[in-house]
């Protein structure tokens, strides 16, 4: 019993001692309670006697010294930098127009860019004077880069100049009207479109005005591209007998064919042969080449006058090894007058319906020999329509890539698209 009452008083004790802990808890909870109130009312009135003096207490005034407003205004008119617009150079605007030309041509209009062909292999009539629905209708097939006349294709002022603005309206592209060599040297041509310059050529002088004679005639008739002048070191030569003439006078003469708004096409690289009815093998060295014809063709190049270069069908075996003709060798085109010279302009090859190519070449072997040889420009195929599907078919077998044909469709564009690059230029 007295164990019961022992452990009861024990309870009791217990429970005082945890109501005592509760109360003490509360009151200390009270305690902190009421001081943040006083801390917050304290804040408060001091927010607003703050306040209160601030409004009541006029601003100083301010006085800006000379120093102070230079310091503000260098602040204040610091302009922001701007990047400078970029912008686009020649080079820019061609790479420009020419991704997009090459963007939107089919393959067999990229093909067919690479040929120059007669009206007569364009439209199948025996001879063309003037262009109608027929030359429509080639044209609207094959898109060719280029179209020779001949002296028969030249009648009088009139005809050849409506005959060629009607054939430049129907091209999908900028097309060049060439005045083949031949129709150069005609007399009858040269009396009916007065090409004969006002004075002899004796020098760089003359030839140069001799070249600005002749091509504002061409130009004035439409045509844009002469296969002149005849880089020739001969004593047949219109520009002297001694390399060093040569390379002077027919460069002038180029220069005034350009001034005067036409492509200057130097012949015949890198010497001249009768080559119409069969093989001619030159037999000389390339040193030999190097201090005559290289000397005039290198004047050419370099000064910028002939944007265009045609290769002779002549073979030169002590330079390539064999009898290939120069426009078929990838040793002349490519190793020397690529290579040696420099030349980075269109290289044509003379016209390929030479007996020197056709007694050895079919129309297709020599169009894709031409091309792998690193031409340009396919000139006069003995068979146009079996040269354009040869090389067609070998760029769809991917023998030919289709890139080496937007190589040399970029350097072509590079003259036929060279007013509108100047035109944005000066916009």
């Amino acid at each position: 019993m007295a164990r019961l009452d022992e452990q009861d008083f024990d309870e009791k004790r217990l429970s005082r001692r945890q109501r005592r802990k509760q109360g003490e808890l509360f009151a200390y909870i009270i305690l902190v309670v009421t001081i943040l109130l006083v801390v917050g009312v304290i804040g408060v009135g001091v927010h607003f006697l703050r306040g209160f003096i601030k409004d009541r207490t006029p601003e100083p005034e301010v006085v800006e010294t000379e120093a102070t407003q230079e310091e503000s205004a260098a602040v204040i008119e610091t302009p922001t930098e701007t990047p400078e617009p970029q912008e686009y150079t020649q080079e820019d605007l061609f790479k420009e127009i020419t991704d997009t030309v090459l963007g939107e041509m089919s393959l067999e209009d990229k093909v067919a860019g690479l040929f120059i062909v007669t009206p007569e292999q364009l439209t199948g009539v025996e001879t063309a004077v003037k262009a109608g629905s027929g030359t429509q209708e080639a044209l609207s097939t094959y898109a060719v880069g280029g179209i020779m006349y001949a002296p028969k294709n030249i009648k009088s002022t009139d005809q050849i100049k409506e005959m060629l603005d009607a054939t430049a309206s129907m091209c999908k592209y900028p097309v060049f009207t060439i005045l083949s060599q031949q129709a150069g040297d005609s007399d009858s041509v040269k009396e009916t479109l007065s090409l004969t310059p006002q004075q002899e050529i004796t020098d760089e002088e003359t030839s140069h005005s001799a070249g600005l004679d002749v091509g504002s005639q061409l130009f004035k008739y439409s045509f844009n591209f002469a296969v002149m002048p005849s880089v020739e070191v001969s004593e047949e030569s219109l520009f002297g007998q001694e390399p060093g003439t040569v390379k002077k006078n027919a460069s002038a003469y180029a220069l005034g064919l350009k001034e005067s708004g036409i492509t200057a096409c130097g012949a015949l690289f890198p010497a001249k042969a009768d080559t119409a009815s069969e093989m001619a093998a030159i037999d000389v060295s390339k040193d030999d080449l190097v201090l005559s014809q290289y000397e005039a063709f290198k004047e050419a190049i370099d000064s910028g006058s002939c944007n265009a270069i045609m290769v002779t069908n002549a073979s030169f075996p002590q330079v390539t090894g064999d009898n290939t003709p120069a426009s078929l060798s990838g040793t002349m085109i490519g190793e020397e007058l690529r290579g040696t010279l420099g030349f980075d302009g269109i290289v044509i090859t003379a016209p390929l319906s030479e007996g020197a190519i056709t007694e050895y070449y079919t129309s297709s072997e020599a169009a894709v020999a031409a091309i792998n040889a690193g031409a340009d420009m396919i000139c006069v195929p003995e068979n146009f329509t079996e040269s354009y599907e040869a090389l067609l078919s070998a760029v769809q077998s991917g023998s030919i890539s289709e890139s080496r044909i937007d190589e040399s469709l970029r350097r072509i564009f590079k003259i036929k698209y060279a007013d509108r690059v100047d035109q944005i230029s000066e916009n």
